[in-house]
């Protein structure tokens, strides 16, 4: 069965016949390397969210709070979608579903916006309102119930030594990986170029050429494509229903402990705050799980304004 997010693992099941030959340092090893293990593909989901984060704060200076309904229609998407054409098609349309429900929210609710040179605190209100209508029409039409994606290889395993890694946990893993080729983008193409002109200065990239409209679309496209990917592997490892898109405050925080406007930063933070929720429910209580998420972030706030791997506002990405 399906454990809800960050829960504690109950440590892998004793190999068959050989149980007599683990020691209880043994068994206490086995555990905490399978609490790691959970962690990586939490983590990473958190780690994919945090990326679209950072993106769009680096170039517009504010946080996208549109980005858990983004995640959650994903998931939904994939899941309509894996129920009878499998696992592939799932994963095509929840990424292609990501990218029209935050291409469309640009277009509707931070465009009209930075034309008319709205605050950036008018564009989170609006991105919070956007989150909240979509939550709630997703909520009316398809109830508040919990939907399990269909088995597939998203139940399977491999157990190394007894300690048992699933399928989507490598996935999750790989696929918060290769986020970081987004550095290949941003500083091999002509394209990544303008958008980190565009994270240093909007106003003067515009003036010297550069079509920051072309760039927002560029920036939620990629925000979009991340958030699916992670919509459907948090609903294959989990569950899926309309309120899931809570989970990218745990991004937000990622992202923060990470260094807003850091790429590896917000990869780097999804990664530790995976890995402190998943000990924090394992060794102590899962009650104590967010308390610990927020107490991580304040502290390095605290002693570390800009994040981990945070840069100053004129060295961003």
């Amino acid at each position: 069965s399906k454990n809800s997010a960050g829960s504690p693992g109950t440590g892998p099941p004793p190999p068959r016949g050989s149980s007599s030959h683990i020691s209880n340092e043994g068994w206490i090893k086995l555990i905490f390397l399978q609490q790691l293990i959970t962690s990586v593909s939490i983590g990473g989901i958190y780690a994919l969210l945090a990326v679209g984060y950072a993106l769009i704060y680096s170039v517009f200076d504010f946080t996208n709070f549109a980005f858990g309904a983004v995640m959650m229609v994903s998931a939904f998407a994939g899941y309509f979608t894996q129920l009878g054409l499998g696992t592939v098609p799932a994963l095509i349309t929840a990424v292609a579903a990501g990218v029209l429900l935050s291409v469309l929210t640009e277009l509707t609710a931070y465009r009209p916006m930075r034309k008319k040179s709205a605050s950036r605190l008018f564009l989170m209100i609006s991105a919070m309102g956007v989150n909240i209508f979509v939550t709630n029409l997703f909520l009316c039409l398809f109830g508040a119930n919990l939907r399990t994606l269909p088995t597939g290889f998203a139940s399977d395993t491999i157990s190394i030594e007894g300690v048992q890694i699933g399928t989507v946990d490598m996935f999750a893993l790989i696929a918060s990986l290769i986020s970081l080729l987004l550095w290949l983008f941003l500083y091999k193409t002509r394209a990544g170029i303008t958008v980190r002109a565009s994270a240093i200065d909007t106003a003067t990239a515009g003036l010297m050429g550069i079509n920051v409209n072309r760039v927002s679309l560029i920036v939620f496209v990629i925000s979009g494509i991340t958030a699916g990917i992670a919509g459907l592997f948090f609903g294959m490892k989990y569950t899926v229903y309309p309120a899931m898109g809570s989970i990218s405050t745990k991004a937000f925080i990622a992202s923060v402990i990470g260094g807003l406007g850091s790429l590896p930063g917000a990869v780097l933070g999804g990664f530790i705050l995976g890995v402190l929720e998943t000990l924090v429910s394992g060794y102590i209580s899962a009650t104590y799980r967010d308390l610990f998420s927020f107490l991580a972030m304040i502290l390095v706030l605290m002693f570390m304004p800009n994040g981990l791997m945070g840069k100053g506002s004129q060295d961003k990405l």
